[in-house]
């Protein structure tokens, strides 16, 4: 079946481009919905017979008027129905062309371009920016409640993947035996942290929960700096066991279980030792030094506050630095410890505590940074940023869990495309 559209644009001979241009997407937007139109009308005139019992005495009973929305714009159809004289059975010939649809009257298309559109601003943003992009005319209800819907399907996805992955079944493993195994990665690094939005149901926010894997890091700029190449991402606003199998699902993703060299960045969150303790227990484990830095200098600033201990403090930021940085946590507790005096210091006790309850995520920093593990948690911050901050942050935003996972499951989706993208288009 072909269908043929023509139309005609006048434009003034003074028009400018900009002129044109408006004349010309208008032009073609009508005639995409008169061929819509057109399409549906040679879908009836294709029906002869009943579907029920195969006669052809058919007799008309008018139109039912259906309205569409489309990526291009609204879509207002008359659909005919009909009634056999034989058996009495009513049906619409034009079903098959619209049954794809079910209940709704949102097109595949604008659906993906809502869900795009949702997950990357503001409903009210993104509803305005595809009606003067592509001419689609909905609501930011509307478009809100198509992005939950597509991102709750995400996140559904995703988990049933990761759970495939993380306990897979003899069948799969057998499919997986048959394939060609990849090479094992030389190191694995995995980063996890959160990032707290305001909350319609629970007062103090909540948290969302990211984690970033990488097998691959490249060098970037003269300062010894390093960026992830080869990545995966995860976040919710579920369980942090629930992120705990998306992260291990991503790391066996990118084969980086095989790995030699594992390590788990994090910033001493018990939730974050917990779901490094129980999938990635063989990796060296090291809390973030900004973290631990900042603790530390906090203590000293308070123990030996005023313009009169500044040189004080600048003898103990560099013991406590090389103390820290070379893994002497107990010198560096001593050190703490000494500052002491007849009254309690709050943000010292803090320190020590911190310190002595960190011990096993603390280690020497220069070998590990000598071996190549990053000792900052900027890799995963930024993830954060990217996943939760960019669009769940903002002037009166307030989020269900619901909706804010679905929303987050979206953009990881979203971000692993573009990574993906990025990557074929270096190996081309």
């Amino acid at each position: 079946m072909q269908v043929e559209v023509s139309f005609t644009v006048e434009l003034s001979a003074s028009a400018d481009v900009n002129e044109a241009e408006a004349q010309v997407l208008e032009a073609g937007r009508a005639a995409m919905v008169e061929a819509v139109g057109l399409v549906c009308r040679e879908c009836e005139g294709q029906v002869e017979t009943c579907p029920a019992c195969g006669e052809r005495a058919l007799s008309s009973e008018g139109t039912d008027r259906r309205v569409l929305l489309t990526s291009f714009g609204r879509v207002v159809l008359h659909l005919r129905r009909l009634r056999c004289e034989e058996c009495g059975g009513r049906f619409r010939p034009a079903q098959r062309f619209i049954e794809c649809l079910g209940d709704a009257n949102v097109t595949g298309k604008l659906r993906s371009a809502c869900a795009l559109a949702g997950a990357s601003w503001p409903y009210q943003t993104a509803a305005r920016l595809l009606g003067e992009l592509c001419g689609a005319q909905v609501s930011k209800e509307t478009l809100r409640q198509l992005t939950v819907g597509a991102g709750a399907h995400e996140a559904e996805r995703q988990t049933q993947e990761a759970t495939r992955v993380h306990s897979p079944t003899p069948r799969s493993v057998r499919a997986k035996e048959s394939q060609p195994v990849p090479r094992a990665p030389e190191i694995l690094i995995v980063g996890l942290d959160g990032g707290w939005v305001p909350s319609c149901d629970q007062p103090g926010g909540m948290e969302g929960k990211v984690a970033v894997v990488a097998t691959q890091t490249e060098p970037v700029g003269l300062l010894g700096r390093r960026r992830l190449s080869v990545r995966r991402l995860a976040a919710t606003f579920g369980s942090s066991s629930r992120l705990g199998v998306l992260a291990c699902a991503e790391c066996i993703g990118l084969g980086g279980h095989e790995a030699q060299r594992q390590a788990v960045l994090g910033d001493g969150a018990n939730w974050i030792k917990t779901q490094a303790r129980q999938h990635f227990g063989g990796a060296v484990k090291i809390l973030d030094w900004p973290h631990v830095w900042r603790a530390v200098a906090k203590a000293v600033r308070a123990a030996r506050p005023g313009k009169q201990h500044k040189d004080d403090r600048k003898a103990l930021y560099g013991n406590l630095r090389d103390q820290l940085w070379h893994g002497r946590v107990d010198e560096a507790v001593g050190t703490l410890a000494g500052l002491r005096g007849p009254e309690e210091i709050r943000p010292l006790e803090v320190a020590i505590q911190y310190l002595n309850n960190q011990r096993d995520w603390l280690g020497d920093y220069e070998q590990w940074r000598e071996a190549g593990y990053p000792v900052g948690s900027g890799l995963v911050e930024r993830q954060v940023g990217l996943v939760i901050n960019r669009r769940l942050k903002g002037r009166g935003m307030r989020w269900l869990r619901a909706n804010a996972d679905a929303v987050v499951a979206l953009r990881v989706e979203q971000l692993s495309q573009d990574w993906h993208d990025q990557t074929d288009q270096l190996a081309a």
